[in-house]
């Protein structure tokens, strides 16, 4: 298995400091957010390469304003602007990941908050738009992995059985699934079982116990996941988002505890590594 963090659950902290924080617990790579322009690619390269990491996928970043369209990335909306303007958004997180070596992106088909559905088309509206950025992903080889997100986030696509059928609607050498440890824990009965299902679709995952802490601060059964990974021969990386109970407003997390989030980063390898020695 291969580890990496998700940067953005350290807010604004700069990237070097999180390199630095990932190399001194064993991680493999860095999950990058999807803001390309915030990066200098170069300099990003030479940080990773001090460190002896990679990037293993770019996070997409999938705002949902409820008042202006315009201001969210929801590539399923009802209005062909709002949707050309995500799949942009897409190709230049793709080329970015492309830059950087990342084998995936994580791509949320409607906003994080949208909860309500606004077009009996949208499913429909997203299949077009994937399609329309997969074939930039297949040109410059990452792959879009498509989320699943619980229904108290986002209407369209929840659970395993969605995002398969989504992905076969597609079908397209460029999409395929990822999953979630948090979301899976609200939406299947068993995730183990649905890692199963999901098998060489399977390209990511990413990874927080149920109350979205590190793993073994809540109740998920991550000794079974781990055995399923292994079951359906999962060569993908498994990206931590551990958020601690402190960050009320997931999008700013300036104020938090850096001793804390260290902790976090530690616990979550330091398990997982266990349950892949044991299983």
């Amino acid at each position: 298995m291969k580890y990496s963090v998700s940067n953005w659950i350290y807010g604004e902290e700069p990237i070097e400091k999180t390199l630095e924080r990932l190399a001194k617990f064993g991680y493999d790579g860095v999950e990058v957010k999807g803001a390309p322009e915030r990066y200098n690619v170069e300099e990003l390269r030479n940080v990773l390469s001090s460190y002896s990491l990679e990037v293993s996928s770019i996070c997409g970043l999938w705002p949902w304003d409820n008042v202006d369209h315009m201001k969210s990335n929801d590539l399923a909306n009802p209005d062909e602007r709002v949707r050309r303007k995500a799949v942009k958004y897409v190709k230049d997180c793709l080329t970015f990941g492309s830059q950087l070596g990342a084998s995936c992106m994580v791509v949320v088909v409607g906003g994080c908050g949208k909860t309500m559905r606004l077009h009996e088309r949208e499913w429909e509206f997203g299949v077009e738009s994937v399609r329309l950025a997969g074939k930039h992903a297949e040109d410059v080889g990452v792959t879009m992995a498509i989320e699943p997100i619980n229904r108290y986030e986002l209407f369209l696509l929840n659970n395993v059985d969605q995002g398969l059928r989504f992905v076969k609607d597609v079908n397209m050498d460029g999409v395929k699934l990822m999953l979630d440890t948090f979301h899976m824990n609200i939406e299947e009965a068993d995730p183990a079982s649905s890692i199963r299902k999901a098998g060489e679709y399977l390209v990511h995952l990413h990874v927080a116990d149920s109350n979205r802490q590190s793993v073994g601060r809540g109740h998920v059964d991550f000794k079974s996941i781990m055995k399923s990974l292994k079951e359906i021969n999962y060569k993908g990386y498994l990206a931590m988002e551990p958020l601690p109970p402190t960050a009320a407003n997931v999008y700013d997390l300036s104020q938090l505890d850096p001793t804390l989030l260290d902790l976090y980063a530690e616990e979550c390898i330091s398990q997982l590594k266990f349950y892949e020695k044991v299983t």
